[in-house]
């Protein structure tokens, strides 16, 4: 309805379209590598957990290894 309301009249002058436009998409731009980022740093924060687990299990069976070559 609010398209049929205009008739084809403009909305706003070119300029402050373009003005509107930019801005909007440098926020969602700037939203979106905010957003990357927090995920980088997630998946790095996982991977370095990921990491500690499979030390631990590793160091685990190596005393297991070593505890059954002793007898």
């Amino acid at each position: 309805m609010y398209a049929i309301a205009l008739r084809g009249r403009t909305v706003l002058k070119p300029q402050a379209s373009y003005l509107v436009f930019t801005g909007v998409g440098g926020y969602i731009g700037f939203k979106y590598y905010q957003f990357k980022q927090f995920e980088g740093r997630l998946i790095e924060n996982r991977r370095i957990v990921l990491l500690e687990k499979r030390a631990k299990r590793q160091e685990e069976a190596a005393a297991a290894a070593a505890a059954a070559n002793a007898n």
